[in-house]
């Protein structure tokens, strides 16, 4: 190889190590602070492929809407109730130079975000009651308009962080577990005495029911029975009727009847009947005799 062959194999091996150490690739879900012996220097958003200095280093922060999860928050209603409200919230990086400059990281910077946010919230429902918050009040929108404002409010603020809030949402409102307890006792004696008060109503009326149905029992048994004598004694008259009926046609022979019906219901099997044979009770047995 000649002198003038070796010195372009050299310079194109510098050129290709340069080349290689100063492009950079840009994501399109990524957004790049490029720096100079650690000071900021530029800031790429469009997706490609870029070029700096090899004495220049780059750093990558996310471009996409990201959702943040904090833990609950204890908030005091306007009517001084405790609740724990568990939000979250939707944010992205509108300014990587801001968030490098504050806290020199995304973690970081999405901490102190959090915190703005839960502030926000306790700020809002603050000025607001336990029942508007949980029902939404007599406006059906004030819920709606209740995460606007918490939104609004913390945008405002993380602006200086190089943030933008897009959403906030309360996943659900509950109260401590201590005040859930206590509420649970006071639901549990509420259900107690109301289930009292049926029972009470309830064995009032069984009362009143039972005192109707012996009212009735005794008016339709007096009704039966006084049916049943006048049945008695239409049946009597009708049988009285019949007897002289019958005596009239033929005296002697009823007579007869009659004191049949006497000897049968009084002399039985077995049984002794101590009275005078010239009786007359005994009329027939003396007429058969003679």
């Amino acid at each position: 190889m000649s002198p003038k062959q070796a010195m372009i194999a050299i310079i194109l091996v510098v050129a290709a190590a340069l080349v290689g150490t100063s492009a950079f690739v840009v994501d399109q879900r990524e957004q790049v602070l490029v720096l100079q012996f650690g000071n900021p220097k530029d800031v790429v958003k469009k997706a490609g492929l870029h070029f700096k200095w090899p004495w220049e280093s780059v750093k990558t922060f996310d471009h996409r809407l990201l959702e943040s999860d904090a833990q609950p928050n204890e908030v005091i209603t306007m009517d001084k109730k405790s609740i724990m409200v568990d939000n979250y919230t939707r944010w992205k990086i509108a300014d990587p130079l801001k968030v490098y400059q504050v806290a020199r990281t995304q973690v970081g910077v999405e901490s102190r975000m959090e915190d703005v946010v839960r502030g926000k919230v306790r700020e809002v429902l603050g000025q607001h009651t336990l029942y508007e918050i949980v029902s939404g009040g007599d406006d059906a929108t004030l819920r709606i308009k209740l995460m606007q404002s918490i939104r609004d409010r913390a945008d405002k603020e993380v602006r200086d962080l190089g943030l933008q809030i897009v959403d906030v949402r309360i996943k659900r409102a509950d109260l401590p577990l201590e005040n859930s307890e206590a509420v649970f006792q006071r639901m549990k004696a509420e259900r107690n005495r109301i289930a009292k008060e049926y029972r009470s109503e309830g064995e009032e009326a069984a009362k009143e029911i039972r005192a109707e149905a012996e009212k009735q029992r005794k008016v339709i048994l007096a009704d039966a029975y006084r049916q049943s004598e006048i049945l008695r004694g239409h049946a009597d008259a009708e049988s009285t009727a019949i007897y002289a009926k019958a005596y009239k046609k033929d005296p002697d022979f009823y007579a007869f009847t009659r004191s049949l019906q006497a000897y049968r219901a009084s002399i039985n099997k077995g049984s002794r009947l101590v009275i005078s044979p010239d009786t007359e009770f005994f009329h027939f047995f003396q007429q058969s005799h003679r």
